[in-house]
């Protein structure tokens, strides 16, 4: 195939690693990014190796003093100036997060959007971090201040690059700490560009640095003596690894990690808004997504009604070339691909009934690309394997209940707990629902439907810790306690 007419121009003049506010080619591995829509090369860089983690470290800690002692208010021109650059290049970005990624460019530039909607929001936080003073009596004045954490480690998937780079940079460049950014090995580019950015925006050299590579190369990073916070987003098994490595420095750590989330709807709820919410929600960005509403728990009277639009919807999903913003692009990669068809073969040996999808795709004239159909199991029994772990595609399993307790018991009968939604007239069934299921957000008549600033993070196997909104903030600042005394020595 020839190269899209679209493709985004000098990706091969980026630097391959950004330490101390310069680009530095990988002294590791070359690694070779791919098209995933075409398979077609896309760029060619090499990874850090460890000394050049230990250079990046050292660099965020030479310039924690620097950017922690600026003025809040000069602190936020720099993130508000930086939020004005990402929308300055936001088409650049978008194309090079869609290209990398395989995400349409219409999610891409969703993901550019939010990520400078991110540090907008955080810029104005910048100067509202207040301590607070505490009675202790009349001879005693006690107080407390923010300060930051230290360095920090951020440690990123390739599903959001772009906007999961900007949740957790936003929050701690606002409250003074410096950072080391891993980005996913798939997908280095649009944080390598975020941290250029950064620089022009005013951040001093060595507060924002990009290291790409491996597993091993994050791993180093999240053990390395001088960082204070380690966040990651991944999956759970990556994320005790990481939990680990944390130890060494007893760094903090805020994970978000996998999820298999429940989407409920009782029988009297809306079925057209239930079936829209439900196919956004599992197939959005092909199923490459932690919240993503895997499981599909509906009362018996209306599951094959809602089953039959959630088919035709799915149906009439176009699958194309990312660039030419379908609704469906391409898996991660061809191995990511291999995956999720596993999992799909696997459920037809059980004998589970595939309403739909099941099979590849091949859109006209990307026969090479990793792309999988939308995907309906119906009716899959809780103790099945696609219905207990996360497969991160676009599959969506239903599974039926005959009361409300009996949807909050398949509803919580997994390892996971990020997201859960829940549609219903009933706001009594609603709230009840909310209260009692196991997952850190909960939407009502909506899945997926909410915003930025709402905190967001998972319990159980799903992860530890809230990013997102004001709740973001904590993980990278400290209340440092100070008492004065000021009794007569006389």
């Amino acid at each position: 195939m020839q190269t899209h007419p679209d493709y985004p121009q000098h990706l091969a003049e980026l630097p391959h690693n950004f330490i101390d506010g310069v680009g530095q080619t990988g002294a590791g591995k070359v690694r070779t990014l791919r098209d995933p829509a075409t398979y077609q090369v896309i760029v060619e860089l090499a990874d850090a190796d460890r000394s050049q983690v230990a250079q990046a470290v050292s660099s965020a800690g030479h310039a924690l003093p620097v950017w922690s002692d600026t003025a809040p208010a000069i602190r936020a021109r720099v993130l508000f100036r930086l939020a004005g650059l990402i929308e300055a290049k936001a088409g650049e970005l978008a194309s090079v997060e869609a290209l990398n990624v395989g995400k349409p460019i219409g999610q891409a530039k969703r993901d550019v959007q939010r990520a400078a909607d991110y540090f907008r929001f955080y810029a104005g936080c910048c100067d509202k971090l207040q301590g607070e003073t505490i009675p202790l009596g009349p001879d005693q004045t006690a107080l407390t201040v923010l300060e930051p954490i230290g360095v920090t480690a951020h440690i990123l998937p390739w599903n959001y690059p772009v906007s999961t780079l900007a949740r957790g940079a936003g929050p701690a460049l606002a409250v003074g700490a410096t950072m080391v950014a891993k980005p996913s090995e798939s997908t280095p580019l649009s944080a390598i560009m975020l941290a250029q950015l950064g620089l022009e925006a005013g951040l001093p050299r060595g507060a924002f640095n990009v290291i790409c590579g491996p597993g091993e190369i994050g791993e180093a990073l999240a053990s390395d003596n001088t960082v204070a916070h380690v966040t990651f987003t991944g999956s759970t098994a990556t994320g005790r690894k990481i939990m680990q490595s944390a130890s060494k420095p007893i760094a903090g750590t805020t994970l978000e990690l996998g999820g298999k989330s429940p989407v409920v709807v009782l029988a009297d709820a809306d079925l057209d808004a239930a079936a829209d919410g439900v196919v956004r929600g599992i197939f959005f960005n092909a199923g490459q997504v932690c919240a993503a509403g895997a499981r599909l728990i509906c009362a018996r009277s209306i599951h094959d009604a809602l089953v039959k639009k959630v088919v035709a919807k799915a149906e009439a999903l176009t699958i194309g070339h990312p660039l030419d913003n379908p609704d469906l692009g391409p898996l991660i990669s061809a191995q990511h691909l291999a995956r999720v068809e596993g999992f799909v073969d696997r459920a037809k040996s059980e004998g589970l009934t595939c309403a739909v999808g099941g099979h590849r795709a091949c859109p006209d004239g990307l026969t090479q690309g990793a792309f999988y159909a939308p995907t309906v199991f119906t009716n899959v029994p809780a103790h099945s394997e696609i219905a207990q772990q996360e497969v991160f595609g676009p599959v969506l399993i239903t599974q039926i209940c005959d009361t409300v307790e009996q949807a909050l018991d398949l509803a919580n009968g997994t390892a996971f707990g990020l997201v859960a939604g829940v549609y219903t007239a009933d706001i009594t069934h609603a709230m009840q629902f909310a209260r009692k299921v196991e997952a850190g957000q909960v939407f009502i008549n909506g899945f997926l439907q909410g915003g930025d600033t709402v905190p967001f993070g998972g319990v159980k196997e799903s992860g530890i810790g809230r990013e997102k909104g004001l709740a973001g903030l904590a993980a990278y600042s400290a209340a440092k306690s100070i008492i004065i005394n000021h009794r007569d020595a006389s």
